[in-house]
């Protein structure tokens, strides 16, 4: 495999390599980038391979100009190869306004495959390729220029195995003929819906014991100001407003700025450089229709039959090692816990070929007709 020792920086060389990319019927990306102190990541890498050649590409240079990697990913005769790639996808997103396409991530087919639920890329490449990788760059500034061997050499070893991988991941999972199990998967991992932030439910995310309409309506509002404030600033949500800070002023609900500076968590500069903001985001709360306002959050149903939900997670358990595939591919616990109330609407494990390894299974252990028995160090399902 070819190698560019150095970092590509230039448009010509930029625009000879994603031609010759495009020419190929998949290679593996990847991307290493910063958010500690940004709203959006910023990103300092890109890293592309094919079968014959791995380049690292920096998106940092002077009068570097993306559009041919932009190209390159919305190329839908080329399939884009990542491991865990949803933040990389988010990242391309914001720079593209469309997400790459088509994709395939590696982490999804590890789960398939039987290599266990979240495969980190290491034991992914240990597992099909018996080769140990050094994750001691893993954590590095990869901003700063230059980038040393190390580095450089890290940064494209996670591309070369990843290509080496996909040949392997896609060859196991035709020759199980699960090729169509992949297909729900990849298809919520590109719904573009997913990488855009709501405002109006970006609130949700922070931790109050508000329980009333007009006090979650406030906070509604005062998340949608310190997001679009965080996004202009670009800068993290919680430098612009602490979560707690939020939580105080909805209850306090101050009517000035003296008001405002009184409530607890609210320093001086809050006061002076957003206070008249935080002011107009609690007015227009308060006079928009009622019923925009949110609602409380239904107290949570009682807990499920203990012991039928334990029952499902053993047979889960049961069918899932039975055809070497990860767990949580098939079900999760919140599915797990609506089947011990006895209720199969809307649940992914009772549709398509998670019903046929599970669900109908699942079906029969609610009704009686099957019991589990423990035959050694396996589990065996006996009709009754």
């Amino acid at each position: 495999m070819s190698i560019k020792p150095s970092l590509v920086s230039d448009n010509k060389t930029l625009i000879d390599i994603c031609t010759r990319f495009a020419g190929y019927p998949h290679i593996a990306v990847d991307t290493e980038f910063l958010r500690e102190t940004t709203y959006y990541s910023k990103l300092c890498l890109i890293q592309i391979a094919s079968s014959d050649e791995a380049v690292a590409i920096d998106p940092l240079a002077d009068g570097i100009d993306l559009a041919p990697v932009f190209s390159l990913m919305s190329n839908p005769d080329v399939v884009k190869v990542f491991h865990a790639g949803k933040q990389d996808f988010e990242i391309f997103y914001q720079m593209m306004n469309i997400l790459p396409t088509p994709i395939y991530d590696t982490q999804i087919a590890a789960m398939v495959c039987g290599l266990g639920d979240q495969v980190g890329y290491d034991k992914l490449v240990q597992s099909l390729l018996n080769i140990q990788i050094d994750k001691s760059s893993q954590f590095t500034d990869w901003s700063q220029r230059p980038l040393s061997a190390k580095q450089f050499h890290y940064a494209l070893v996670d591309v070369i195995y990843l290509e080496q991988a996909y040949t392997l991941i896609t060859a196991k999972i035709a020759e199980a003929g699960r090729e169509t199990w992949l297909s729900e998967e990849m298809r919520q991992l590109s719904q573009a819906e997913q990488y855009i932030v709501d405002l109006d439910h970006i609130w949700t995310r922070i931790k109050h014991r508000i329980n009333k309409p007009q006090g979650l309506n406030r906070l509604k509002h005062l998340g949608r100001w310190r997001e679009l404030k965080a996004q202009n600033r670009n800068q993290p949500r919680q430098r612009i407003a602490k979560d707690d800070m939020l939580v105080s002023i909805v209850q306090q609900n101050p009517r000035s700025l003296d008001d405002l500076a009184q409530v607890r968590g609210v320093n001086p500069n809050v006061v002076k450089q957003s206070g008249a903001d935080i002011l107009a985001a609690l007015t227009a709360a308060d006079q928009e229709d009622k019923a925009k306002w949110p609602q409380p959050t239904p107290r949570p149903p009682k807990p499920p039959p203990q012991a039928t939900a334990d029952l499902l997670k053993v047979l889960l358990k049961h069918c899932a090692e039975d055809i070497d595939v990860a767990s949580r591919l098939i079900a999760n616990n919140p599915d797990i816990e609506q089947l011990a109330r006895g209720n199969t609407d809307n649940i992914k494990a009772m549709q398509g070929w998670r019903y046929d390894v599970f669900g109908q299974w699942a079906e029969k252990l609610l009704k009686g007709e099957i019991a589990l028995s423990a035959n050694g160090a396996s589990t065996v399902i006996i009709p009754r």
